[in-house]
């Protein structure tokens, strides 16, 4: 109705909507300073009473919001309660967005703040070789190009992350019609929605979103390559026939998409080599989710390639629901995940 009524596009709304920033909680065991770490935006959370201890763990936490709205702002009492229950310094990465800012620029942003955490450790207290990097939603995404890109950029192809935390992650735009896809659509996220935001992050426009769903964005060369081994459907449901490519020609896609198959857009899209080298990883997945599958396959994946993961299915999970622990909106289920990412992150970082 707001774009019918000529008051400005779908995509403004629901930013204007999705900006409000909750009231912080007032607590002075907490410092929270807004800063830029190599020239991108980032809220840093400091849990206080700590000052000379130079050994504390440190996170970088990435937003979801599918690549075009929401910030760290609006994550604020997600990554407070984190550092808080953890007594981890949490990075909060407010990262550019799409379509203003498309592929790679929001991923880059998210490299250059982790790298800069990385290399300033020392300077907020926090071990260097104790940093995790974790995100939700599209926030996975980008986290785990970070996680991949490091252990590319290492000689042994060791990722100087301690590990990754991934809550219902986005992870690929190869296959819109995965068995969650097609069957765990909700209010709060739908295939063509996710879709539309793949594109706005891809291209800058939405104009490749319904081919997205309908999986006419891919050649019969590509649905026979070994990309599309990499989001078997077997991997999720044993009971479903496993895919076993016949071509694994350079695949020729339209300039506009080429990065579909591109790891650091789709990290599902990883060789196996290239997996071998992430860190110990946890995936945490919603079974009202439309994303649920991509999280399955990563883990999956991982596993084959040697990497300690955890892995956990929420039942009664639905997309989102990580950001609904606090009232007004509050769920058993987003408490109940939250508690199971603090518990990781305790025992592991």
């Amino acid at each position: 109705m707001y774009e019918l009524l000529g008051f400005g596009s779908s995509l403004e709304y629901r930013r204007k909507n999705g900006k409000k920033r909750r009231p912080r909680v007032d607590d002075p065991s907490m410092r929270v300073t807004d800063t830029a770490f190599d020239g991108v935006r980032v809220l840093v959370y400091q849990p206080q009473g700590q000052e000379q201890d130079m050994d504390r763990a440190g996170l970088v936490f990435i937003h979801g919001g599918g690549w075009v709205m929401l910030s760290a702002d609006v994550y604020d009492h997600v990554t407070w309660h984190i550092a808080k229950a953890t007594g981890a310094v949490v990075v909060s990465v407010d990262y550019r967005l799409a379509p203003e800012y498309k592929f790679p620029l929001p991923f880059k942003d998210c490299l250059d703040a982790t790298k800069y955490f990385l290399h300033h450790a020392r300077e907020y207290g926090v071990d260097p070789t104790r940093v995790g990097v974790a995100g939700d939603s599209t926030g996975v995404n980008l986290a785990a190009a970070v996680a991949l890109k490091l252990a590319q950029e290492t000689s042994n192809n060791a990722c100087p992350l301690k590990l990754q935390a991934l809550v219902y992650p986005a992870l690929q735009a190869l296959d819109f019609q995965t068995t969650s896809h097609r069957t765990r659509e909700t209010p709060w996220l739908d295939t063509l929605s996710h879709a539309s935001s793949c594109s706005l992050y891809l291209t800058g426009n939405i104009s490749w979103a319904k081919r997205f769903v309908s999986n006419t964005h891919i050649s019969d060369c590509l649905k026979t390559s070994r990309f599309s081994d990499y989001v078997d459907r077997h991997l999720v449901d044993p009971s479903l026939p496993k895919m076993t490519p016949t071509d694994d020609a350079i695949i020729d896609l339209p300039e506009e998409i080429k990065d579909i198959v591109n790891p650091y857009f789709s990290p599902l899209m990883a060789e196996d080599s290239q997996l071998t080298g992430f860190p110990n990883t946890c995936i945490l997945v919603c079974e009202f989710d439309v994303l649920r599958d991509d999280g399955i396959m990563f883990a999956r994946r991982l596993e084959q390639v040697g990497v300690r993961v955890r892995l956990e299915h929420f039942q009664k999970g639905f997309h989102g629901v990580l950001n609904l622990i606090r009232k007004p909106l509050e769920f058993q289920v987003g408490k109940e995940m939250m508690k199971s990412l603090v518990s990781f992150l305790n025992e592991n970082l």
